[in-house]
This record gives C-alpha cells, sequence and structure tokens, in this order.
C-alpha cells in the first residue's frame, strides 16, 4: 500500500514530508525549529533519514556530512 502511495505525487510529498518529522521527534533536539538548529543537528537529522536505525555506521554520518556540504545550494534550489 505505501509503494502504490509513493506513486501518487500527492501522496509521495506528504509521506515524504511526514519522515523527517517523525525523525526530529526521537532526536535530543525535538523542540528546536528547523531554522534554529545546529549545523550538527541537521547532519545528525540527515544521517538518522539515511542510516534510519544504524544512523550512527561511517556510510550513515558520510551522508549526514555530505548534506551539510551541499545545504546551501538545495535550499537555493527550492526558492
Amino acid at each position: 500500500m505505501v509503494q502504490e502511495a509513493l506513486q501518487d505525487p500527492a501522496q509521495n510529498i506528504f509521506i515524504a514530508s511526514e519522515y523527517p518529522a517523525q525523525l526530529t521527534a526521537q532526536s535530543d533536539f525535538a523542540d528546536v525549529p528547523a531554522e534554529e538548529m545546529a549545523p550538527a543537528q541537521h547532519e545528525e537529522l540527515a544521517a538518522r533519514y539515511n542510516g534510519g536505525p544504524y544512523w550512527q555506521t561511517d556510510d550513515a554520518r558520510a551522508y549526514g556530512r555530505g548534506f551539510m556540504n551541499n545545504l546551501d545550494e538545495a535550499r537555493n534550489a527550492l526558492r
């Protein structure tokens, strides 16, 4: 059922936006607004997104660092 929902753009964007919110809620910085998060918190959130329960592995942490290296480019693309 989730795979079918991901094929529908409207449902896909809802699912895709909910997942980072769930990951943030599981973190130590759940009450910090996104615009006030420290770079290390953004990096951790990206690692949690990529690694799931294994977010502390080297690969997931590398993804988080890569995310931070490209954050300004991603922000500009969304404008």
